[in-house]
């Protein structure tokens, strides 16, 4: 056994990524990246090599789909995932997941296969100037050289990873002075043939240490009474505890997973659109922005117009805070969090915004419907992850303030919100193992990335359920400034109905298809856990002609599920 270089690298470069935590890989097919398949074959088999490390393996065909499918799994573990894909267009399609991997600081960690660098700019096939391709969305980025003979290839892989994973925790400064905090880094992988397996031994591997710098003090959230919270994406449960212990009203969004405590305003989307919230808003003195704000435009007045702003935690590029914050910090102070909870009273401050608080208005079958439906069918344990548009803003509407018991955890692209591989990384949450889960999401979205329903006979098929809401098309933007636009261009430019029938579409890729048209008997398709890869159209329009009957779901006598 003569082992070559490449299969050497590889396998310390495996090796050295699992033992600092990365155990999950998703990889895409590729020639050149063969020395990286074979080492996460090796280690992915049932009887693994002396040495080689526990890891998770999944294969997908299709890049832009992976690197989603790697973001779900991220998302749902908080733990950095590692992609490997070929050269070319291969590593152009990862470019939407590390988008909104580093605007919603999740760990990936890019492992690309590329000619040597003297085969560079003379012409071969499938071979691009790949070293700066993700710019500023990488933490941080290297070009690796190929691997030698006489070269201490072990020591290398250790010392490129522990570079490379303390660039993505923030444990030091970004080599790029754009960067976040938390997020993506790319190795750019030269490999020189043979690319084949080698058979060679396995390394032995240990943890990397750093630590990740402590911020700087701040100072202690101001006495004012007239105040408000508005936690966004990311915010956690300290948004809570800050505003129960200072009895300011709390305005919290579904991903902020601060929806709790007895601070929180029921449909504060829909109460800042009354004149007497607007009155109320004249007197606050003081605003505290936790996580990241996404989904209301009356959220983002009530900011843009605060007399003073302090803003923590405001997502992975919290740098990114409104210019006109007298205080921005990275994370939440221990000092800000500490007190009891206040008893609101009926002529404080919080209990005449508790008075405007309002049960929300919900149409017998409709977006709202369907929202409540799904939230009411989850319980502690749930993911449940909610497509961008419409869905997560029917969400935000309906979803109640909840006990810590009653703690279904909310995931969403919320890092640029784009409808984008919604399903691939809703199948990434459901692989990560942590819980039940049920993604909601709008028709356009389901079709943008129908791709993620694509599972190869050898890879672990995940249990989850996918509610779509079907309504025609982008039917959000007839609320907005678009609505008042002809009719025929609303449709065509905006709307763009697709005529998709979702049951053949979803037979294709071997996932089961109800097709449901009302409360009752959505609540019925949602009551039992789902098996295999299971598929409810919501379907809202007033005449489909591919729609199928709304049957429950039932197993089959091998275990799949019949419609």
């Amino acid at each position: 056994m003569n082992p070559s270089p490449n299969g050497t690298f590889a396998r310390a470069l495996v090796a050295h990524l699992a033992a600092n935590g990365v155990t999950r890989f998703v990889l895409c097919p590729g020639s050149r990246s063969g020395p990286l398949a074979y080492a996460l074959a090796d280690a992915a088999q049932a009887e693994p090599p002396i040495n080689a490390p526990d890891i998770h393996l999944h294969v997908r065909i299709d890049e832009r789909s992976a690197g989603f499918l790697a973001l779900g799994l991220a998302m749902a573990t908080g733990e950095p995932v590692a992609i490997v894909t070929t050269s070319g267009t291969a590593v152009g399609n990862l470019l939407p997941a590390v988008m909104e991997a580093h605007h919603g600081g999740h760990r990936l960690i890019l492992l690309t296969a590329d000619r040597p660098f003297d085969a560079r700019g003379t012409g071969p096939n499938q071979t691009t100037d790949q070293r700066r391709l993700f710019g500023s969305f990488v933490q941080f980025s290297r070009d690796v050289l190929p691997p030698t003979r006489g070269r201490a290839l072990a020591a290398e892989a250790e010392a490129i990873v522990a570079e490379a994973l303390a660039h993505a925790a923030g444990a030091v400064p970004a080599s790029n002075p754009a960067s976040d905090t938390v997020g993506p880094v790319h190795l750019n992988l030269q490999f020189r043939p043979p690319l084949g397996h080698d058979h060679g031994p396995w390394p032995t591997a240990q943890e990397a240490a750093f630590t990740i710098p402590e911020e700087a003090p701040v100072p202690p959230l101001p006495s004012i009474e007239k105040a408000i919270v508005v936690a966004g994406h990311g915010a956690g449960p300290a948004a809570t505890a800050i505003a129960s212990s200072r009895g300011w009203p709390l305005f919290a969004e579904p991903t902020s997973d601060s929806r709790r405590g007895p601070c929180c305003i029921t449909g504060y989307a829909e109460v800042l659109q009354g004149d007497r919230a607007r009155a109320l808003l004249d007197e606050v003195g003081f605003v505290l922005v936790i996580g990241r704000p996404t989904l209301s435009r009356e959220v983002a007045r009530l900011i843009l117009e605060a007399p003073r702003l302090w803003v923590a935690r405001h997502g992975a590029r919290w740098q990114e805070a409104p210019a006109d914050a007298e205080v921005v910090c990275g994370e939440i102070p221990f000092e800000w969090v500490r007190g009891t909870p206040v008893e609101p009273e009926a002529d404080s401050w919080l209990g005449r915004w508790l008075e405007l608080s309002r049960e929300p208005i919900v149409e017998d079958w409709g977006p709202r419907a369907v929202a409540q439906e799904v939230v009411a069918s989850a319980h502690s344990q749930t993911l449940l992850v909610v497509g961008s548009s419409g869905p997560i803003r029917a969400v935000d509407v309906v979803l109640p303030p909840l006990r810590m018991s009653e703690r279904p955890r909310i995931l969403a692209n919320r890092g640029l919100s784009g409808i984008d591989g919604t399903v691939s990384t809703a199948v990434g949450v459901a692989l990560a193992g942590v819980g039940p889960v049920t993604a909601l999401i709008g028709d356009l979205t389901f079709l943008h990335d129908v791709g993620g329903l694509l599972i190869g006979p050898h890879e672990r098929r995940p249990n989850i359920r996918i509610v779509v809401v079907n309504d025609g098309g982008g039917t959000i933007f007839a609320g907005l400034e678009h609505g008042v636009a002809p009719a025929d261009v609303l449709e065509r430019m905006f709307t763009a109905p697709h005529g998709v029938g979702l049951s053949a579409l979803c037979k294709a890729y071997g996932a089961s298809h109800a097709a449901v048209r009302s409360r009752e008997d959505l609540a019925s398709a949602l009551s039992s856990p789902p098996q295999g890869i299971e598929v409810i159209e919501a379907d809202l329009l007033p005449d489909c002609p591919d729609s199928d009957s709304a049957e429950a779901f039932e197993p089959s006598q091998d275990g799949t599920i019949e419609t």
